[in-house]
């Protein structure tokens, strides 16, 4: 099949605040690599957030590491019980490891770097503002002379790189942990029912690019004993709108939390 474009629903708030943080260094690193200097500050309020553990967010790195250890017992449980891959998946449980050890210091300098730096702390007090292109700092006036001389945004980086590159690893391991299972949604909702014998912090919902691209959407609600998808049909302009027709689509419950 075409790879699906993938929606990540959270079932627990471990992996709640570990999809805030991977979104936060995504936009990150995106508005480092385009030069968009508003963009990477808004994304750095946005990943400072998660680290600090502020406006009701947990401190995602703890959760992480619960999750990269979650992670690691559940692949020392399928070695255990598949011999013919105990060397892959104990190889895969030393990355964990080196993971986990690897991006303690760049944390911390990163933290000091949010706490210190005079750019990002001229943009957070906008930001308590609500001055979103920070006009009382007069950065809307200054931000780009001083983006094309500066180095933050480099800097910011090389201390981030072991974080993102850990949350980009278990990013990967959680969309390939378990098979896709072939649903349809009848009238354009459905309701997956997880076994309560396993403990499941994750729901990727897969879609057919060109599914996305006529603008459908999932959007899901419940919990950890029931969870109902309903799918959406955004149109430029237009209110959203309930699919009334049966959808295919992809779903893959992850037993790790």
């Amino acid at each position: 099949m075409t790879d699906p474009v993938r929606f990540s629903f959270p079932l627990s708030p471990r992996m709640r605040s570990f999809m805030e943080l991977r979104d936060g260094l995504r936009c990150l690193e995106s508005a480092r690599q385009y030069d968009q200097p508003y963009a990477w500050l808004l994304a750095a309020s946005d990943v400072r957030t998660s680290l600090l553990g502020e406006h009701g967010r947990k401190q995602a790195v703890p959760e992480l590491i619960g999750l990269l250890s979650a992670m690691r017992t559940h692949l020392t449980q399928l070695a255990e019980g598949h011999p013919e891959f105990r060397g892959k998946l104990l190889e895969a449980c030393d990355v964990i490891e080196d993971y986990i050890e690897s991006m303690r210091q760049g944390i911390h300098n990163a933290i000091d770097f949010f706490n210190q730096d005079a750019l990002l702390s001229s943009y957070f007090n906008a930001l308590k503002k609500q001055d979103l292109l920070a006009h009382k700092p007069v950065l809307s006036q200054s931000l780009n002379v001083l983006w094309a001389g500066a180095r933050h945004k480099d800097i910011l980086a090389g201390y981030l790189h072991d974080l993102h590159a850990a949350v980009a690893h278990l990013d990967v391991m959680l969309n390939d942990f378990v098979g896709w299972e072939s649903r349809v949604a009848e009238s354009g909702s459905d309701q997956i029912t997880p076994d309560r014998g396993a403990e499941y912090g994750l729901l990727v919902v897969g879609l057919d690019p060109a599914v996305v691209q006529r603008g459908i959407i999932p959007d899901c609600s419940g919990n950890r004993l029931a969870i109902r998808i309903r799918f959406q049909q955004w149109k430029a302009g237009e209110i959203a709108c309930d699919v009334d027709y049966d959808q295919p689509y992809y779903a893959m419950l992850v037993p790790v939390a």
